[in-house]
């Protein structure tokens, strides 16, 4: 598959640079950077897959390459456990999260770029704390290139939480505006601008008088229409995949908005009818953007470098529908494109890093057996339905072996099958008697009865009924190879992230 393939090139892509290996001395970097006193990474790549807790990489390295396999963060030569509870909650959410790895300090549910003496929507009344500076604003200080990559909206909690200083995270309106050059709120501290962005979210940039290319009413109530102030800011703005492609190398800086809302998942993005690029297709052109790049306005810069955020935002979004299919095949995809990039850069001067905000209550449960073929000993017979198990046996029911070698599959205490992966809460609670998942008639997303548990629309069984899965406290895992890679070890705080990043940059 196609996993495997980048995830080898990967491999040999950074053994060709010695980086699994001892790599480059502190002092042989620093030379190589011009000078710049203090630095070992020339780029930084900060990769955020959405609520990609551990239990998800390992159900998509079993779906995508089978247990034996290995996808590309699992070759990375450095990894650690992160700890992301926010300043006031076990279980955080994006906001407080994504600001602790790009800010090195924690705060408080659905706060964006503040303190943790700012309370969410300031429902205490005591006005806001101090403002945090975020990698990305550093980035910019140090007169380098900066790009903000994501799935979601642009607007969304993680992609903002590197550019956006407000207390409610929902109010997406006017973290468009804190993007926005000129703007009377405009965040000062990113001097001339994000220099990429590419995502979602056009309906907070479109009024809500005003349908957009593709159909949608904008979001905006105050008549304002971003598209055009951003071009008049001297972005190039484009909206498909064809004026995506298109783009020239002398476009920076460009503002990409492909949906009103998220973008496509992985697995629907080929029949969005309007077209737009990959979480791959982005990441490699905001790399050769922020690395090659020239200003319309004709400015030059030196080279000394880019900071890149880049989220797939939409992990997330398919386990709080319920839908493992689609958050397996979206962590395929974002894994392919760290692959992508890491052929793309050189990794003597670029630090990449790869995390989660948070995890969900997603598991692997019972005691399922591997395909067939990769036993290690002969079974006297099986279940028709175990000679092909579907996801390498992840997207299945639980088959296990009798005392008679007869493969058939497990059942629960009323004698009723169960698949491998649920949750722990979720749309996908049945009430009632539980039936074999074969045969299940419970609607799965947008309303398709599945024909089984490897079905696209299939909800996984949730112990608990909500209208939303929920997200989970659990650590999740850090992996990062590049110049200040070695740093990653142990267990830790998220706000580590934001430590080896700025020490990679020498702030």
């Amino acid at each position: 598959m196609r996993i495997k393939q980048l995830a080898a090139v990967g491999v040999a892509g950074a053994a060709a640079f010695g980086l699994f290996g001892t790599g480059l001395t502190t002092e042989q970097t620093v030379e190589a950077q011009n000078g710049n006193q203090g630095r070992i990474a020339k780029n930084v790549i900060l990769f955020i897959g959405d609520g990609m807790g551990v239990s998800t990489v390992t159900a998509t390295r079993v779906y995508s390459v089978g247990v034996d396999g290995n996808l590309v963060v699992d070759q990375f030569p450095n990894t650690a456990l992160s700890r992301t509870y926010s300043a006031d909650a076990i279980t955080p959410d994006s906001a407080p999260t994504m600001t602790a790895m790009v800010t090195g300090r924690n705060t408080n549910a659905g706060v964006l770029g503040l303190d943790d003496t700012t309370e969410y929507d300031d429902f205490n009344g005591d006005g806001d704390g101090r403002a945090l500076r975020t990698m990305l604003e550093q980035a910019k200080r140090l007169s380098m290139r900066v790009g903000v990559v994501s799935t979601a909206r642009i607007t969304h909690a993680t992609p903002a939480a590197t550019y956006a200083h407000i207390n409610d995270r929902n109010d997406e309106n006017a973290i468009a505006l804190q993007a926005l050059p000129g703007d009377a709120t405009y965040n000062r501290q990113l001097r001339d601008g994000i220099d990429v962005i590419l995502g979602g979210g056009r309906q907070f940039f479109v009024p809500s008088t005003v349908t957009d290319e593709e159909g949608g009413r904008g979001s905006r109530g105050d008549g304002r229409d971003l598209r055009a102030e951003f071009q008049a800011a001297g972005y190039q703005y484009v909206w498909n995949k064809a004026g995506f492609d298109a783009l020239p190398r002398k476009s920076l800086p460009v503002i990409g908005l492909f949906e009103r809302s998220h973008m496509e998942y992985e697995y629907d993005r080929p029949s969005d009818a309007g077209g737009e690029p990959s979480l791959t297709d982005m990441t490699l052109k905001a790399i050769d953007l922020l690395r090659r790049g020239q200003y319309t306005s004709g400015q030059n810069r030196p080279d000394v470098g880019y900071f890149l955020a880049v989220e797939s935002g939409r992990i997330d979004h398919a386990h709080h529908e319920g839908n493992a299919f689609r958050a397996l095949t979206d962590t395929e995809e974002f894994d392919e494109a760290i692959g992508a990039a890491l052929r793309a850069v050189n990794l003597r001067d670029t630090l990449v890093i790869v995390s989660a905000d948070h995890s969900h209550v997603f598991n692997i449960a019972g005691y399922p057996m591997r395909p067939l073929n990769e036993l290690p000993y002969p079974v006297a017979s099986f279940d028709p339905g175990f000679a092909a198990p579907a996801g390498n046996g992840i997207l299945d029911l639980v088959y296990d072996v009798d005392g008679n070698s007869h493969v058939s599959p497990s059942t629960d205490a009323n004698g009723v099958p169960y698949t491998v992966l649920g949750y722990l809460n979720g749309p996908g609670y049945r009430s009632g008697v539980r039936v074999d998942p074969r045969v299940d008639q419970f609607p799965g997303r947008g309303g398709a009865i599945p024909d089984g548990p490897a079905h696209e629309a299939y909800f996984q069984e949730s112990a608990v009924p909500m209208g939303s899965e929920t997200h989970s406290g659990e650590e999740v895992a850090i992996y990062a190879v590049g110049p200040g890679a070695e740093m990653v070890k142990g267990t830790v705080k998220n706000t580590f992230i934001y430590r080896v990043m700025a020490k990679a940059l020498g702030l």
